[in-house]
């Protein structure tokens, strides 16, 4: 075994410092050891979850080996351990433990003792649960981590012969009772699953590594393939957007694009998206409608407006959005924009968008966002639907939602701010002007 761990793991053989992971089970308590015959400059990190009565004298074990072979030796005691999601939990707490000791301590390397068995139970437990390509392919032996490299170097052994080796050097380390629970999806993939099809297949991790492999050479593939497509999807780190000729023809080519994307959405926003919704979602990426919304839970959306996509947080549109202003007076609406009503005592143009009225207008002015059946009179005899208007002139529909409209107080729209002014505005007789609504954008919007 240790000619065949020097062999696959060529990265070892370095004069760099190497922290391990060390739980004092017998994956963890092997791999110590043959790093400490091979002379490595090792640290061990240890934590103690506090969840069975045994984890304090383990601690104390490791650490008095650790002192006992002039190792470094670093713990983390979980003071306040939940039940809730505690898998997810302890898995975060230990890593960021490990990335700590790895910048702190100058280490360029963190080996983990996961094995054979654990590849062949991470894959059939990301198939029975679902997931994308990359998502599927398992344990990586080597990946980035923190200041350098997360390895794991026992992933070509199995549990028989990691068991066998420690044995045979007669090392001393502790089982962990819970492992035979069958409370745990894993313990019962490895109790009841993995050994029926060991039965079946005496070369069964070979065939777990090598598919292991292929799914890593696969979706780096699909990476290099849709390159050029991913470059070109534009973010201010808050929204994604993308050209209607960015998005891939093919349906496959649509389901790693969006799934890719997704996952750097991820990394940055927490957006999680099923499976579920990501080919519900390609079916209605088929439909022809020039503007749609697809909800993708936590405020997210995914939208169309005409020729671009947009992945967004929702923007919350309310009816107690109502204002209203008589003459002289000025308000803030909520996205920051101003609006006032003032007399005219000399007309001047405005850089603004501006409303300019007759002495017969009815006041109070009311400033709301758009209803069913809302029209606007647009010439002396021509009123249309606010929702045709926005339709002709191709406005998106958030745009159309946010929009303002002047209404005055006999229910006549004087105004959609700030696209177009109605009939009974004023716009060349200015010696009939008797009123001036400026509107003011918000420059963030």
């Amino acid at each position: 075994m240790e000619q065949a761990f020097l062999y696959q793991n060529p990265e070892l053989r370095t004069s760099q410092k190497i922290l391990l992971a060390v739980s004092t089970g017998v994956d963890s308590m092997v791999l110590l050891h043959l790093l400490k015959k091979m002379g490595s400059s090792i640290g061990v990190a240890h934590i103690d979850h506090q969840l069975r009565e045994e984890s304090k004298a383990e601690a104390a074990f490791l650490e008095q080996y650790c002192k006992e072979h002039n190792i470094p030796f670093y713990l983390k005691v979980w003071q306040t351990p939940t039940k809730k999601n505690m898998e997810a939990k302890a898995r975060k707490l230990r890593y960021e433990f490990f990335s700590t000791i790895m910048e702190r301590e100058g280490y360029n390397l963190l080996l983990t003792a996961h094995h054979g068995d654990d590849q062949v139970e991470t894959l059939l437990m990301r198939l029975v649960r679902g997931g994308s390509l990359a998502g599927h392919a398992g344990i990586s032996r080597v990946q980035p981590f923190a200041m350098g490299k997360l390895i794991r170097p026992l992933l070509t052994f199995s549990k028989e012969q990691i068991y066998a080796y420690a044995n045979e050097q007669h090392l001393t380390y502790f089982e962990d009772a819970t492992n035979r629970s069958t409370d745990y999806f894993r313990n019962r993939i490895r109790l009841n699953v993995v050994p029926e099809l060991k039965k079946e297949n005496p070369q069964l991790l070979e065939h777990a590594n090598q598919f292991h492999q292929q799914l890593i050479w696969a979706d780096q593939l699909i990476q290099k393939s849709l390159k050029e497509n991913l470059n070109n999807v534009a973010t201010d780190g808050a929204c994604w957007s993308f050209a209607q000729s960015v998005l891939p023809v093919e349906t496959g080519e649509r389901y790693y694009f969006l799934t890719t994307l997704f996952q750097q959405i991820t990394e940055a926003q927490e957006l999680v998206v099923s499976q579920r919704q990501l080919f519900s979602l390609l079916e209605q990426l088929e439909k022809v409608s020039s503007q749609w919304r697809f909800d993708l839970g936590d405020a997210w959306q995914f939208v169309r407006r005409y020729d671009t996509y947009f992945i967004e947080k929702k923007v919350e549109i309310t009816d107690q959005e109502k204002y209203s202003l008589n003459e002289n007076e000025h308000c803030q609406l909520s996205d920051g924009s101003i609006i006032s009503v003032r007399k005219n005592s000399q007309y001047k143009p405005s850089e603004g968008f501006q409303i300019l009225l007759p002495v017969t207008v009815k006041f109070p002015l009311i400033i709301r966002h758009r209803k069913a059946g809302d029209r606007i009179r647009l010439t002396q005899d021509l009123t249309k639907r606010v929702n045709r208007y926005f339709i002709d002139k191709k406005i998106p529909t958030a745009e159309r939602d946010a929009a303002w409209i002047v209404e005055d107080a006999s229910g006549e729209i004087l105004a959609i701010l700030s696209f177009v002014n109605s009939y009974l505005s004023i716009t060349t007789e200015t010696d009939r002007i008797h009123y001036i609504l400026d509107y003011t954008l918000n420059k963030a919007n």
